[in-house]
């Protein structure tokens, strides 16, 4: 649209198009056109699968932007040819229309990429990285890692902190060896940072650091020695549903391990071979949607979460009053939850229970229905009168659209934990949370008045993770709607 409205200024100056055309309908016979073709050219661009960012030259930023230019220049011609009325026939105006879309997108591409490549690891969408290594190679690694744009360390684990203190170097594989005798004597003191990133584990404590804190990935790269090690806290951080990069010299070890007959969760597992700069990786790593499904299944939280947050706005007004009137309190209830790989957030829902609720919880754990890490009682007499009307027709759940919006949560997923039931999971139950948690979900759909096991709970959990897709998320969406409407499961 850009492009168009300033091809339009720049050839009028100049007198290149005719009174026609300027007397035309600017908005409908190029503007609104434009738009359409850049949406469908994005489209084809994105569906393309060319997504990575990459600090490069300006001139490979001119060359994506042909690539864009050419995808729109096809659409623009084919809508300009629908059209074909005194507007669209200026060949002035197709030309310059292209080239000004080509000298933007450049730019566009230039300091956009930058800009993300530069800022990107400050976000909350930044994928959050965990270092397992020896403390000769913890700097170099971390240096290598801060070199790409999307990562953000989130601390380091030595496996080898007690093993330099209790052995000689002479022990230490010779690669390490090496690297050891350019290390400084300040070096050998335990540090608490190591290139400006914190060490926050040792060999005995780094799985549970990792089970306690938001991670996405671990990177492992340790000596032949330490395999033993190795394979036992990899398992662990497979259980979580964290993906694990992993040095060669402990794979054969743990290849046997996961493939080993166990009564262990095993959860749905792909691996591959990567390279960290000339250091040989094998990823594992639960299976990740295409970029186009994850846009789509986003576009379908935006859209959903809209129209559920102008209902919620709606409820408020209606449902703030009958709240007030029946207990005081806040009309919303914000709670911190636990959403995907142990990230923090507030979930918000019209309040259904007495101010003194979570005090009064403890009293009333001896009559807990749930067996295992989930609280659920019928009857609860926590619950207002007006809390039980809006939980049985769930109109308590209607703000976490709210939530939606934010990112952090989705539609359809897992439930979020409290953290104090998060503070309380083994290994097998964080995998629940390597999708973002959703306001529906396998369990909801599943009858959840009559689950009366947690461990139930997280299998289904579980298994919506391993069989993800677009279809399984439209039909719980449609079940769920169904649930709602004949008030089922909402006890």
């Amino acid at each position: 649209m850009l492009s168009t409205s300033v091809a339009i200024e720049i050839l009028c100056s100049y007198s290149k198009l005719t009174q026609e055309f300027m007397a035309g309908n600017i908005w409908q016979g190029a503007i609104l056109p434009a738009v359409i073709a850049e949406l469908l050219a994005m489209s084809l661009a994105l569906y393309d699968g060319k997504y990575a960012f990459d600090r490069a030259p300006f001139w490979s930023y001119f060359w994506k932007a042909v690539k864009g230019t050419l995808f729109f220049a096809g659409v623009w011609a084919a809508i300009l040819l629908i059209l074909k009325n005194d507007i669209t026939e200026s060949r002035y105006f197709f030309v310059g229309t292209l080239s000004l879309h080509l000298g933007l997108l450049t730019i566009l591409l230039y300091i956009g990429q930058h800009l993300i490549i530069a800022n990107f690891y400050k976000t909350n969408a930044a994928t959050i990285v965990g270092i397992v290594t020896t403390r000769a190679r913890a700097a170099s690694l971390s240096d290598q890692l801060k070199n790409d744009w999307s990562r953000r360390i989130a601390g380091i684990m030595l496996i080898d902190e007690k093993k330099n203190r209790e052995h000689s170097a002479a022990e230490i594989e010779n690669e390490d060896n090496l690297e050891a005798e350019k290390s400084t004597k300040a070096e050998s003191a335990v540090l608490e940072e190591i290139d400006h990133v914190p060490v926050v584990a040792d060999a005995q404590t780094l799985v549970e650091w990792v089970r306690a804190n938001a991670i996405d990935e671990i990177f492992i790269v340790v000596p032949n020695n330490e395999a033993p090690l190795i394979v036992e806290a990899v398992e662990n951080f497979i259980q979580m549903g964290i993906a694990v990069h992993l040095n060669m010299p402990s794979i054969e070890r743990l290849e046997k391990r996961l493939t080993r007959k166990t009564k262990k969760y095993v959860p749905k597992t792909t691996a591959r071979l990567a390279y960290l700069d000339k250091i040989p990786m094998i990823i594992f790593e639960q299976p990740t949607a295409k970029l186009r499904y994850a846009a789509a299944k986003r576009v379908m939280d935006i859209l959903g979460g809209i129209i559920g947050s102008a209902v919620a706005i709606i409820l408020f007004v209606v449902l703030g009053i009958i709240i007030k009137l029946d207990s005081p309190g806040p009309i919303i209830f914000a709670q911190e939850r636990v959403g995907k790989n142990g990230r923090k957030f507030k979930m918000y829902k019209f309040r259904s229970m007495y101010q003194d609720a979570e005090a009064r919880k403890a009293e009333l754990m001896k009559q807990n229905e749930m067996s295992g890490l989930m609280f659920k009682m019928k009857d609860d007499p926590r619950i207002t009168k007006v809390g039980k009307f809006i939980r049985k027709t769930s109109l308590d759940e209607f703000p976490q659209f709210f939530n939606v919006l934010l990112g952090d949560m989705s539609l359809v997923g897992t439930r979020p934990p409290t953290v104090n039931e998060f503070n309380e999971y083994s290994n097998y139950h964080k995998r629940r949370l390597a999708m973002k948690p959703g306001i529906t979900g396998m369990w909801q759909v599943s009858g959840r008045s009559d689950i009366k096991d947690f461990e139930e709970v997280v299998k289904l959990d579980c298994e919506y993770i391993d069989n993800w897709s677009l279809g399984l998320d439209f039909k719980i969406l449609v079940k769920t709607v169904g649930i709602v409407f004949e008030r089922k499961g909402s006890e």
